[in-house]
């Protein structure tokens, strides 16, 4: 084995510069990213309107329907679409009495549309609420989310809010796997800069949960205005943003709870298919951040590894995997993740690196992917 040059700025000083930076990051991100305060609403309360968009969600879509019936906001009203389910997705739905649930057949798909895209519009289009609501059929809110959603919409001024959610019914890959989208939120993504009011394009929204103005969301266009757009949360969320109306990342890990994915072959999938366009995709931001993932956050591992296997451990390598594991601790507590798994923090980079890389290449050579049993065009319109 070569022995790399200590003097190395890309290995030594940079880095540890770099690792510092995370935790500065990390620490305006804390400040800023915080969980809703309860709120108490009475019944002259805005109308919340709850949009599911369900496409063969029978495992899950009665759970997250009971929890919506269980909301403590005193004004709402859920409607789920079913997608062209293949399931008993429509029947669980059909079958809750809570006369404030509602069951929507989704019209077929047209040209030019991704099937969330066209189910949040329709449900958009039904809705009666000057607040609308969208949440993951695989989600569940815990009796005071919506009411803490919507408080912080009002306290803060904004057009949309959205929240860190929780990963629910993990698998073992799950567990050592999704930390990592915590650990990116208030790591690496400058989410205190996102909630400042501005027109800048610094915007990304999770799925799971998106709570939005009617006024907002018609003005910039809702879901018809990226209609083939794969990353449909994070365009929304930069339409509402770069129109200056406020956007607002909070942390809701005790208020949202999602599946994500529950197998490793559909974490691949799924991130895989939306980690470029979250980058909006720029080959600047995928290339710094496919650099930063293997330079910063996954060398330092395989330089304590390597020299403890040689018998030579950079002391500037284990400063650096300190910095690095001290903010994954944080940010796994933050979102509620086990604490057993931040040791296989460097599993997590390499997968999430390769993810990212195999991403560009999907969009480089224009393949479709296979989604939910649709064939999704990850350069739609281009």
């Amino acid at each position: 084995m070569i022995p790399l040059p200590r003097s190395a700025t890309v290995f030594g000083p940079g880095v540890t510069v770099v690792c510092i930076v995370l935790l500065v990051v990390l620490a305006a991100n804390l400040r800023s990213v915080r969980r809703p305060g309860l709120r108490q609403f009475g019944h002259d309360a805005p109308l919340v309107s709850v949009l599911v968009p369900a496409r063969d969600e029978a495992d899950t879509i009665g759970a997250c329907v009971a929890a919506l019936a269980a909301q403590d906001y005193p004004n709402l009203e859920v409607i789920v679409l079913d997608d062209n389910s293949t399931d008993d997705t429509a029947g669980i739905v059909g079958g809750c009495d809570d006369p404030r649930v509602q069951l929507m057949v989704g019209a077929p798909l047209p040209a030019g549309w991704t099937g969330k895209n066209w189910a949040c519009d329709q449900l958009a289009t039904r809705a009666k609420g000057d607040i609308l609501c969208f949440v993951d059929a695989d989600t569940v809110l815990a009796p005071s989310a919506v009411s803490g959603a919507v408080g912080e919409l009002e306290d803060r001024d904004v057009g949309l809010v959205t929240l860190l959610v929780a990963s629910g019914q993990r698998s073992a890959a799950g567990s050592v796997l999704l930390p990592m989208v915590t650990f990116g939120l208030l790591g690496l993504f400058p989410a205190w800069l996102m909630n400042h009011r501005d027109r800048s394009p610094l915007g990304l929204a999770l799925g799971p949960f998106i709570m939005v103005t009617r006024a907002a969301y018609t003005g910039v266009g809702g879901h018809a205005a990226h209609r083939g757009d794969v990353v449909d949360d994070v365009a929304l969320c930069r339409s509402v943003k770069t129109a200056g109306l406020g956007v607002h990342l909070g942390n809701g890990t005790d208020l949202v709870r999602t599946r994500w994915y529950p197998t490793t072959a559909g974490i691949w999938s799924g991130f895989s298919k939306n980690a470029f366009g979250a980058l909006g995709h720029s080959i600047t931001l995928a290339t710094l951040t496919l650099v930063v993932g293997v330079v910063v956050l996954f060398l330092p591992f395989a330089r304590v590894g390597a020299g403890l296997w040689f018998g030579d451990v950079p002391g500037e390598a284990i400063v650096q995997v300190g910095l690095l594991l001290t903010a994954r601790t944080v940010t796994s507590v933050a979102g509620r993740d086990p604490l057993w798994s931040v040791p296989t923090h460097p599993l997590a980079v390499a997968f999430w690196v390769a993810a990212l890389a195999w991403s560009v290449m999907l969009y480089a050579v224009g393949r479709d992917v296979e989604w939910r049993g649709r064939s999704v065009a990850i350069r739609h319109g281009e």
